[in-house]
């Protein structure tokens, strides 16, 4: 798992780190944060999302998981 600290110690993380974390594919990730529509930092040709981001898609897949268990989707 990579961290970038990048501006005052605020973490950021790179989508192949969050595909890690989520353990989902690339291209939903993608989708999400296209949907999101979230500022992103450009680094050495990665686009870094912050933390806040992360923790909004882990809720978000979690959700989406549930309602799977549950049969409600």
């Amino acid at each position: 798992m990579v961290t970038f600290l990048l501006n005052e110690d605020k973490k950021y993380y790179d989508i192949e780190t969050m595909r890690f974390v989520l353990q989902v594919p690339k291209a939903k990730i993608q989708r999400e944060l296209r949907k999101m529509n979230n500022d992103f930092v450009k680094y050495k040709n990665l686009h870094l999302y912050n933390e806040l981001t992360l923790l909004n898609l882990m809720e978000l897949i979690l959700i989406e998981k549930l309602y799977k268990v549950d049969g409600r989707l």
